[in-house]
């Protein structure tokens, strides 16, 4: 990640995602170029920063430990960014309940965006509606983030209330 090379057992990748399961179940060929096996042959993980991946490593060794994760805001949309690709089903809704319950509440903007990020369809509906009912009109940085479409079914809704 990020030319950054991380040693971990592939065993917790394997019993929490299907992506790395499958992954690794697939048939390989010379052993000696099998990604992961050396250091030589890693996996290679594209289109993440080693920040996010540290966040969903962290999260996934401390995940089901009687304290849970100790993860800040940021760190948990990492592992929800994360966990969602990979398929990781629990930490993915361990990280949505932490983000709706955590002391620094989303407020309904970013849950909007969020749930249509990472397709969270139980925090869409009660969060439009918050944005519906609100006094303030929806800004114009708030329409790029829920989107130009969501933006213009909000205004209608909220112009017929």
């Amino acid at each position: 990640v990020e030319d950054c090379l991380f040693r971990i057992t592939k065993e917790p990748l394997e019993a929490e995602s299907t992506v790395f399961r499958d992954m690794f179940l697939l048939p390989q060929g010379d052993p000696e170029t099998i990604e992961g096996r050396s250091d030589t042959s890693p996996v290679i993980l594209q289109g993440i920063s080693k920040k996010e991946f540290e966040s969903l490593l962290r999260a996934l060794i401390q995940h089901g430990t009687n304290k849970g994760p100790d993860l800040d805001h940021d760190q948990w949309i990492s592992v929800l960014k994360l966990s969602t690709m990979w398929d990781f089903h629990g930490l993915r809704n361990a990280a949505i309940q932490h983000l709706d319950v955590s002391s620094r509440s989303l407020n309904p903007i970013d849950k909007v965006e969020l749930a249509l990020q990472y397709d969270i369809k139980e925090w869409l509906l009660p969060a439009l509606l918050a944005l519906a009912q609100r006094s303030a009109p929806i800004s114009v940085e708030e329409g790029r983030r829920i989107g130009f479409e969501n933006a213009l079914k909000l205004a209608s809704v909220r112009e017929k209330l």
